[in-house]
């Protein structure tokens, strides 16, 4: 099997060769900037730059399948937020909230030819052109509560939610829209799987039951109304939700290092596959033999597909993201 088969036997419920290694979050680092010559923040917002930097987790990382979209901000950057954009060592930033009133919410007819979709969109259509038969090219939106909390505000769409819920579910179905025609824009293009990225529904900011009661017809909205395989990523101990996201339609969830690998097999039982969750703490600080550890932990769970768990900083050692791949080679024989 090669990297893209093996990816999508994973993501099937087949058994590949061995368990391939993929990222739905953000993932480079400076040395692979430098010894491509295409840094961030530039890569951003140049379609051959983002291919070129992005390629380069497949052929020095040693990924199967590789997002050739960096970060998760393109949406609300094309809906009027305003951007810092970044260096080669920090990922981008969001610096301001457009949405004070659900009116403000409308999704402009020239989505698609707005930069930075735009921009993504030919760099997914060159990914696949150049490296579609042999990896796994990924696509992301991110969720309408993460794009809520960003074009409304954080704090602000917190407190909302308690005390102004229709004006949240206003914002959560114009976000729904964005992110399903971008979706498909993606898949449009080639893309093999797209993810989901919804950290701002993490652990620590969304009970279950706001969960269930606010979120939930709006996931599964958005999951069915989307042309192919999708991965959701929630940041967090997510375990006492894991009824609610075997509730969505996902094909696969990605889930962080707070939840042990075996604990979340046992209780996703089968309703979708895994991707996880190797320690970006680690990734950063560690040993590339605790990686390699925390890949064993996966691959004995059960997991499908490993994944570092959550964004990756550009500050992490090359030998550590390597480690991945060769946790897997070893565990494999």
């Amino acid at each position: 099997m090669n990297s893209r088969e093996r990816f999508l036997a994973a993501m099937r419920g087949e058994t590949p060769d061995r368990a391939p290694l993929a990222h739905v979050a953000a993932l480079t680092n400076v040395d692979v900037q430098r010894s491509t010559g295409c840094p961030m923040p530039e890569a951003h917002l140049d379609a051959e730059k983002m291919v070129c930097l992005c390629a380069a987790n497949h052929t020095v990382f040693g990924f199967d399948a590789v997002t050739f979209i960096i970060n998760f901000f393109n949406e609300p950057a094309a809906l009027g937020c305003g951007m810092d954009w970044g260096s080669p060592e920090q990922l981008p930033a969001y610096t301001s909230h457009p949405w004070s009133e659900p009116e403000q919410a409308v999704m402009p007819e020239d989505l698609l030819d707005r930069p930075p979709v735009s921009i993504y969109l030919e760099a997914l259509r060159l990914a696949k052109a150049r490296y579609g038969d042999e990896v796994g090219v990924i696509g992301k939106v991110m969720g309408p509560l993460s794009m809520t909390q960003v074009m409304h505000g954080l704090e602000q769409t917190m407190m909302d939610m308690i005390e102004r819920p229709k004006a949240i579910r206003a914002f959560l179905r114009v976000c729904v829209e964005v992110g399903v025609r971008c979706a498909n824009a993606q898949f449009e293009q080639g893309i093999d799987a797209l993810s989901i990225g919804e950290g701002g529904a993490g652990a620590n900011m969304v009970s279950p039951r706001m969960h269930e009661e606010l979120l939930l017809e709006f996931h599964r909205e958005m999951v069915r109304r989307i042309d192919g395989p999708t991965v959701m990523h929630i940041c967090g101990d997510i375990t006492p939700r894991l009824e609610i996201l075997k509730k969505m339609g996902l094909h696969c969830f990605n889930f962080d290092w707070a939840v042990e690998p075996k604990v979340m097999k046992s209780m996703a039982a089968g309703s979708f596959r895994l991707m996880g969750n190797v320690n970006t703490g680690d990734l950063m600080r560690g040993t590339p033999e605790e990686i390699e550890r925390q890949v064993a932990e996966n691959l004995e769970a059960g997991v499908e597909i490993i994944s570092p768990g959550c964004a990756v900083s550009p500050l992490c050692p090359t030998e550590n993201l390597r480690a991945m791949a060769a946790g897997i080679r070893k565990w494999s024989g």
